[in-house]
């Protein structure tokens, strides 16, 4: 599990005041790319070696409410890695109450950029094949959630 944090902003909420619900996909993603950045590579390296990561899937379940101002934290809990996709699982907390907001899942696969073909980076890129191998297996959950 990996965490991270920050503060809702004013122009995330809405006219009752609490967090739309579009921005949490938002709050999914800064928080993955900050894990893929500190346990991985930085995304704008990857982009450079013709390396993107679309998503297939995102899913999610609205628990509670943020409001502005409220400091939250992602919690990011890698599932699956197979050389081609990747699955994560993230809970959000408001971190003044411990209060569960949202839990949801993404599942992404990596690609060439421009084609956007699914690509095993194994072989290629063996490198970062570890590197992803290693991040997983320090913060994978311990069973899958099917």
């Amino acid at each position: 599990m990996w965490e991270y944090r920050r503060r809702v902003r004013y122009y995330e909420t809405d006219r009752m005041g609490v967090v739309h619900h579009s921005n949490y996909l938002r709050f999914l993603e800064d928080a993955r790319m900050d894990w893929i950045r500190d346990h991985i590579i930085n995304y704008s390296e990857m982009e450079k070696m013709g390396i993107i990561i679309p998503v297939v899937s995102a899913t999610g379940n609205f628990k509670s409410f943020l409001r502005y101002d409220d400091e939250f934290a992602v919690r990011v809990f890698p599932v699956k890695f197979t050389g081609v996709r990747i699955r994560l699982r993230y809970e959000v907390y408001n971190t003044e109450t411990g209060v569960l907001c949202y839990d949801g899942e993404s599942e992404h696969y990596l690609a060439e950029d421009g084609d956007y073909r699914p690509m095993s980076i194994k072989r290629k890129y063996p490198e970062l094949y570890e590197a992803f191998r290693r991040a997983m297996n320090d913060d994978a959950v311990d069973a899958e959630k099917d």
